[in-house]
Formats: C-alpha cells, structure tokens, sequence
C-alpha cells in the first residue's frame, strides 16, 4: 500500500514563553500547563480528509528552534504544513515560516489567523498581497474548507468559505460569519498525533489530556470579550459524531477532555441530549468546560456529573453586581454562591474567573473582588488584570474615552493597557500579585491540594505549577 505524504501542524517555534490555546489565547509564562491548541486538532481531521497524513510538533513543548523542526520535518514525506502564528509576533513568526517552507524545498504554507486578524481585512489584504508564497489564512476552523483547499492543490479555482486566498489576479477576502444550521458535522479530530503525557490543565487529576469542542460562537456581548464576535449564533456539533468522538477517545487511553466551547451546554435541549447520550456509554474518560452561572441549573449539573464532567469554569468577573451588569453577567451574589455550593456538593471542582482593575476601580474596590473571589470556595481562581484587546468593544471605548494607554495588549492579563483613574500601573501588577498569593499561598490550600492528589499525574502537575518547570 502506499504510503501518504503528510501535512504537518505546527504549533512553532517562538521568541517567547507562551502557550497558544487558540486564536487568541496565548498565554505568557504558562508552558508549566500546557495542553494541545484546540485549532490544530480541528483541522487534524480536515488534513486527513484532504488525502494526507496529518502529523504533529509542538516546537514550544519540546524546546526546538527552527533548524530542529526543519530536521524533524524532513523524517516525513512533507507536502505542506498548517501552522500557529502568534498575535504579537506575527510579522517575526511569518518570516520564519517562510524560510522554514523554503528549506523544504517550497512546500504548501496555511497559516491559522487570530481572531484580532478577522477584525482587520485591509491588513488580511496587504499580507497576502506581499507573501505570494503563503497558500491561505485560516479564519475560521469550524468549516473545514482546508479539506478542499489541499485537495484542489494550487492553480485550481476553489471558492473558499474560510480562509483568505491570493489567487492570481484577485485577492479574495471571504465573511469570516458562517451560515450553517444549528448542527453540522466536522471530521473527527486525529487525537491521536496529540498525545504526549507533558500535556495537562492546571486542573488535571489524569492524564493524557486532550483538548475538544461542542459549540462554536457565544451570543452574549460582555464588552471585554473578542471571541463573541466570531459566529452569528451558538453553532453545535452532531450530537452523535460528538459521543462518538468521546468514545474514541475513551478507546485510545486519553483519560481527560478539555471542551473549549464558549458556553458550554447554553441550548438546554441539544446539552441534555449529548449528556444523556454520553452518561450511557459509561466511560472511563473524564471532562470539564467553562459555561455561566445562569446556565448552571442543579438538574443541568448533576447530569453533567453522571456525564464524566469533574470541573466547571464560571466567569464571576467582579464583586460589584452593577459592574457584572456592565460586563452581561446580569447574576446575583446569591445566585453565584447557589451554584458553587452545588458544585462542592455534587463533587465537581470549580474555577472563578475573576478581573482585577477596570479603570474606574479603586484599590477597595479590587480587594473587595479578591475577597469576594476567596468567599466562594471555588477549587482555583483565575486572577486576570482587565486590559483591552484590539477588536473588542471595550478597546473602542478606551480610545473613545481617552483611557487606553499606548502599550501592547497583555495576552497574559497580568498587565494592564489602561489608565486608571484610582490605580497607577504598579499598584495594578502589585494587586494582581497579591490576589494570586492570597489565594493559593494560604497554607489551608496547599494542604487541601496535597490531600486531594490521587496520582503521581496529579502530583507532578502539582510540582509543575508550582516550580514553572516541565520535568
């Protein structure tokens, strides 16, 4: 039989220490827990179904520079490469790329844009006017168009749904929206290529973990937020293809599942089915989400539980209820610690995503958030500093109003890009590491952290978290 020739995903090299979790979410300082990006392994299956052998490296995870991947690239029979490019680093990661595909004697070149690049079409449009060398950028991986893309090869007139494309004589900048129905079907994922026992989630118990999705697109419209400005509406999976691809990897030994979904389970009825669903098979393989407190129903819950779910995300935000208005978390303080309480009762770990420092906080104001963080008794909190992220409502608003300050987006929201009216930039990085310490110092914690370890996976994570080594 013959052998295939490969299409490699790339997640490359980089000048920093981050983790690209996706589109946007790369975060500084974070290859102490790092997973898989949840881009890469969506179009694993797309690669495969355009006729080659999907294949991996992560180049960050095993510490290569570009003359190691050009070495590892050339142990296969390589026809292109799909790679991450960083949002700070673009211009410097794209010039590295380009070498890299000339080393390999011009191989096909799709890179997978941010969702900060969607936002900006002139900018889409002068990039691939200047790098004829590049085959296309990915704006969207729900629809798996890079099938077609790979199949048609160059000098073919392929119409593309998703992924800006130089053909000769026209530039053609496609709507990054997308019209499907509530459902549609994706190529199953090839986990496979992924698996490295390195990978975990600061809240792993088991490993190897993976990273999957359900739904795509959020209708909600919290001012700080880029993501929800992607999809028209919330679109889900198949149902069956989605238990189904729970089963394979159930079968292949992952034993965590990490859905980067948005909002997990927001439509009631299509939720309850996948869980049904998935709670029948009876798998070993474990899970956890993020979705809000108003979706969170005790019902909704506890069918979740008996799903295989053993963590939940909630974006909590701030102490102040008129400021979670603000943000579109119109939530009580009753409602929040309701749904944290049911969690501990019900077994399921949590984790408060709490924001530190809009601009018109005080110093009392972001004590108050850490306290009121503390007071729900949630597994871990995120401390995240508010900073404006170009293409979001809130960025507009900064500019309009005069309190953006001219520094780069922090990626890793330790860091603020505002001008606070009560708060200078070091009391702002000061309370931000007050909050961490505050939480995860206190002796009670670590005990309770060290007497929940049911694993030497757990263990080692634990150490990682803390040391910020991979070992």
């Amino acid at each position: 039989m013959e052998q295939r020739r490969s299409f490699l995903l790339l997640d490359p090299p980089s000048s920093a220490d981050f983790c690209r979790r996706g589109s946007l979410r790369e975060k500084d300082e974070a290859q102490n827990a790092p997973f898989p990006n949840i881009d890469l392994i969506l179009l694993s299956g797309a690669v495969r179904e355009g006729g080659y052998a999907p294949t991996f490296i992560d180049a960050q995870l095993d510490r290569l520079d570009w003359n190691d991947v050009v070495e590892r690239a050339r142990e296969n029979d390589l026809a292109g490469v799909v790679s991450l490019v960083s949002s700070a680093r673009f211009d410097e990661e794209l010039r590295s790329l380009e070498r890299f595909c000339k080393e390999l004697g011009g191989i096909r070149c799709f890179v997978i844009g941010t969702i900060i690049m969607q936002q900006d079409k002139l900018r889409l449009q002068r990039i691939l006017a200047d790098n004829s060398w590049l085959d296309g950028i990915i704006l969207n991986t729900v629809e798996h168009n890079l099938t077609e893309m790979i199949r048609a090869g160059s000098g073919e007139t392929i119409e593309p749904l998703n992924i800006a494309v130089d053909r000769p004589g026209q530039l053609v900048i496609p709507d990054t929206k997308v019209t499907y129905g509530d459902s549609f079907r994706t190529p199953l994922p090839e986990h496979a290529i992924f698996k490295d026992p390195r990978y975990c989630f600061p809240q792993s118990k088991r490993g190897p973990v993976t990273c999957t999705q359900f739904s795509f697109g959020c209708p909600f419209t919290c001012e700080f937020c880029v993501d929800n400005q992607q999809y028209r509406k919330t679109l889900y999976r198949d149902v069956d293809d989605m238990v189904e691809e729970m089963v394979v990897l159930d079968a292949a030994g992952f034993r965590e599942v990490y859905f980067k979904d948005l909002t997990f389970a927001l439509k009631k009825p299509i939720a309850m089915e996948f869980l049904h669903k998935l709670a029948a098979k009876k798998l070993r393989l474990q899970w956890l989400c993020t979705t809000r407190i108003d979706v969170a129903t005790r019902e909704m819950l506890a069918l979740m539980k008996r799903a295989g779910c053993y963590g939940i995300e909630f974006g909590v935000e701030h102490a102040k209820e008129e400021k979670r208005r603000l943000l579109d978390k119109r939530i009580n303080d009753d409602r929040i610690r309701e749904v944290f309480s049911d969690c501990r009762e019900l077994g399921i770990s949590t984790t408060a995503f709490i924001m530190l420092a809009f601009e018109d906080d005080t110093e009392q104001d972001v004590r108050a958030t850490i306290r009121f963080a503390r007071s729900l008794r949630a597994s871990y909190v995120s401390f995240n500093v508010a900073t404006a992220i170009p293409g979001t409502p809130f960025w507009e608003r900064a500019k309009k109003e005069g309190f953006l300050r001219d520094v780069d987006a922090d990626f890793g929201f330790a860091r603020s890009n505002l001008k606070h009216r009560h708060l200078t930039p070091e009391q702002v990085v000061r309370l931000h590491k007050e909050a961490v310490r505050s939480f995860y110092f206190r002796p009670g914690v670590i005990l309770e952290k060290m007497l929940q370890v049911r694993s030497f996976f757990e263990l080692r994570k634990l150490f990682r978290l803390g040391t910020g080594t991979l070992s």
